[in-house]
């Protein structure tokens, strides 16, 4: 009684491992934990995994747990499972938007795109001859997606953006920019320090995600 729930979860977790089994059944063992005893931890679950060699089903919602630990992961969303595959797999192939932005810190950003407005307000560029939407209908809305450590500020591309920066999260090593495109809340993830406020963006084309109007991934 006289332990923590933090306690109570590594006790309970050195219990598991002294009988054996075959299969570990873990439910958010590491919620409880501070931030650092909870990386530490991580770390330590890695190990007994690769020494104990014992199948581990572990639950977390926390999506780095899921990237570091699994070997592989089952993306569930309100009981149905939206996308099953390794880690590298689901990172960098996401099957809708759901999957999309849960995997990755800062979340992937989407932009909805109206079939009347492929050229948009804002300066933001999006040509047929640009990217080969061979798939896509344009009788209906369709989204686009990029991750924020994708978005430069010095490497042109065929897609740019004329930006104001809203928000710096300073984090040290590297910054979380936060800006706005036709109202959507803009994320870039990058190491350089920009002092202007009002800058163009540039989005690499072969970095972008297109999902159609059913938030279903499209590949071209």
């Amino acid at each position: 009684r006289e332990l923590s729930g933090g306690q109570r979860q590594r006790v309970a977790i050195g219990r598991a491992i002294t009988r054996n089994p075959k299969l570990f059944l873990f439910d958010e063992p590491l919620s409880n934990l501070d931030a650092a005893l909870r990386s530490e931890m991580r770390v330590e679950i890695s190990k007994l995994h690769k020494k104990l060699k014992s199948n581990i089903v572990y639950v977390t919602h926390d999506q780095v747990e899921a990237m570091t630990l699994a070997d592989k992961i089952v993306i569930m969303n309100k009981g149905n499972i939206e996308q099953f595959g390794n880690p590298d797999d689901i990172y960098n192939n996401p099957k809708n938007i759901f999957v999309a932005e849960f995997i990755g810190n800062p979340k992937m950003n989407i932009l909805k795109i109206q079939k009347e407005n492929i050229i948009s307000k804002n300066s933001f560029k999006l040509l047929n001859n640009i990217i080969k939407f061979e798939n896509l209908s344009f009788k209906k809305d369709f989204y686009i997606g990029i991750r924020p450590e994708d978005i430069s500020f010095e490497n042109e591309s065929e897609i740019s953006a004329k930006i104001t920066i809203d928000l710096v999260e300073n984090l040290g090593s590297e910054r979380i920019f936060y800006t706005h495109v036709n109202g959507t809340e803009i994320r870039i993830k990058s190491s350089q320090n920009i002092k202007d406020k009002n800058i163009t963006i540039y989005l690499p084309k072969n970095k972008i995600y297109l999902f159609d109007n059913s938030k279903k991934r499209i590949k071209v």
